[in-house]
């Protein structure tokens, strides 16, 4: 019988690199960690903690107005207010309107999270759905980036 070629061995070596190499556990990218878990927790955390690290303004308010124009673009008026502690009130704080207003674009990519009402714990949401739900009287950090609302986190206060 003949001895195999070296060259042949080697050839079929490689393949079975390759092959070991190119094939997964059945497992996508997604699933292996790449992508962080779109969650309150990570928007309101790391990712918040990113944008300020790049430069981010952050603005805490009220949303007084979505509004989309004829071309799609959508627009947020804030109306600026401020956290203040205050032994003197009952629960501590009190939230001082600022008397400033701002409009920003939203970006298409923006994220956001939303406390639902009744409840304590927010929720991630993109763009779409964000753009649908009543923020009457709702508490916001919105971080803006260049001339864009990038993140807006809920804020709840007991």
């Amino acid at each position: 019988m003949k001895k195999p070629n070296a060259l042949f061995l080697i050839i079929i070596c490689a393949a079975f690199v390759t092959v070991a190499l190119t094939t997964g556990c059945g497992e996508s990218m997604d699933q292996m960690g790449d992508e962080p878990d779109f969650t309150a927790d990570f928007l309101s955390g790391e990712y918040a903690a990113q944008l300020i690290k790049d430069g981010a303004l952050v603005i805490f308010g009220v949303i007084t107005a979505i509004t989309e124009d004829e071309d799609g673009v959508i627009t947020v008026e804030i109306s600026e207010r401020e956290y203040v502690e205050a032994q003197n009130h009952p629960d501590g704080y009190f939230i001082a309107d600022k008397n400033l207003d701002s409009i920003h674009y939203l970006s298409s990519e923006a994220s956001a999270t939303f406390i639902p009402g009744g409840l304590t714990i927010p929720r991630a949401m993109k763009v779409d759905e964000f753009i649908s739900v009543s923020h009457e009287d709702r508490l916001y950090d919105v971080y803006i980036m260049g001339e864009q609302i990038e993140l807006l986190i809920a804020r709840y206060l007991p």
